[in-house]
């Protein structure tokens, strides 16, 4: 995902300790300080398929959750959603935080297979592809390992599909589909302009936003009249993202739309078009779909945010695993976004089809 996921979602860029004692373990709210079911965010539909699921728990499974960090807004709120899962379908979690270190992630893995504790693991990977062959080893050992809540395992940004050998299952928004997605509100804002100058602010040149990138460009080939005429990166923060801003601004005055790949960037390019006096030429679209993008979009300073569903993908990592564990029908790949049954992305248009949804992390 193009948000910030240790990231800044986002980002993907020696063994730490035997695996009993790098992570913490814990079931449902006990293990997390959250609040009682009813009160957890989520889509009905994804409440329903994990949470209200007819299938057996009576086996119980042990799950460890590889993640970036555990101080990351968006990778909290998908441990939110693993915790709340977990506790409905009689697993328990123990989770590994690599503080952003690739390689610790990578020996933290090899521990825990070393440990023979687990039945299966929820990969939110450091780096995508660098993590494969210790997951590899995972499969070997027969832990099932599902990958998700971020970046997807493996090089394939297309796919909900994993690409990785030995990953069993995956939950993600391909960076392509959302690159589509915000193509598809540039074609809403350039409405009547033609042509119509947007500019583009990944938070940092890795393979995941090139795939977004690469998503938005395919969707608007079909519209000459929209030239993406720059691009500047935003380092996934409001204050570089606010100097990127005045520097497109300055340099192409004609710019109409900034498109980021984080609403916590868009902050600083409202900032920078404020200065610039054009609030009411340029428009501002971003990707979060958090509380920050909700409030922008309904205040009238943002046109639009892409949705993401962190704690949806939770839900559906820990559904995934434990019936792998226990030999019942699961689906390779989920995307939340799909199965949101929302828009893909809120806009002032569309904002009354959001009644009743809470954001699922600040964003």
């Amino acid at each position: 995902m193009g948000v910030v996921l240790a990231v800044g979602m986002v980002v993907s860029l020696a063994a730490c300790g035997k695996a009993g004692s790098a992570g913490s373990t814990g079931t449902g709210a006990a293990a997390a300080g959250a609040g009682a079911a009813a009160a957890e965010p989520g889509t009905p539909r994804a409440r329903k398929v994990v949470l209200e699921s007819s299938v057996s728990n009576s086996k119980p499974v042990k799950l460890a959750w590889f993640v970036p960090s555990v101080q990351n807004d968006f990778q909290a709120a998908n441990g939110k959603g693993i915790r709340v899962a977990a506790k409905a379908r009689n697993a328990t979690v123990t989770t590994f935080d690599a503080n952003n270190d690739s390689q610790k992630q990578y020996g933290q893995i090899q521990d825990a297979v070393a440990s023979g504790q687990y039945n299966a693991f929820l990969v939110t990977a450091v780096d995508a592809t660098g993590v494969v062959p210790a997951i590899e080893e995972a499969a070997k050992a027969g832990i099932k390992v599902v990958c998700g809540g971020g970046y997807p395992c493996g090089s394939d940004f297309a796919s909900k599909v994993s690409n990785a050998k030995g990953v069993v299952a995956q939950t993600v928004i391909p960076e392509v589909s959302i690159g589509r997605a915000q193509a598809r509100v540039i074609v809403s804002a350039c409405a009547g302009k033609d042509p119509c100058e947007v500019a583009q602010m990944p938070g940092a040149l890795i393979p995941a936003e090139k795939a977004l990138f690469g998503g938005m460009k395919q969707a608007l080939a079909s519209h000459p009249e929209i030239k993406i005429v720059t691009r500047a990166v935003g380092g996934y923060q409001a204050a570089p993202a606010e100097t990127a801003a005045q520097n497109i601004l300055q340099a192409n005055p004609g710019v109409d739309v900034i498109v980021t790949s984080g609403d916590q960037m868009d902050t600083g390019v409202v900032l920078a078009v404020k200065a610039a006096g054009d609030q009411k030429k340029v428009k501002i679209i971003g990707l979060a779909g958090g509380q920050r993008g909700f409030a922008a979009v309904r205040n009238g300073t943002v046109f639009g945010t892409v949705m993401m569903y962190p704690f949806d993908a939770g839900l559906y990592m820990v559904d995934q695993a434990v019936r792998a564990v226990r030999s019942q029908p699961f689906k390779a790949g989920i995307n939340p976004a799909e199965m949101a049954s929302l828009p893909r992305a809120l806009t002032a248009k569309n904002s009354a089809k959001f009644a009743g949804f809470t954001p699922q992390w600040p964003g």
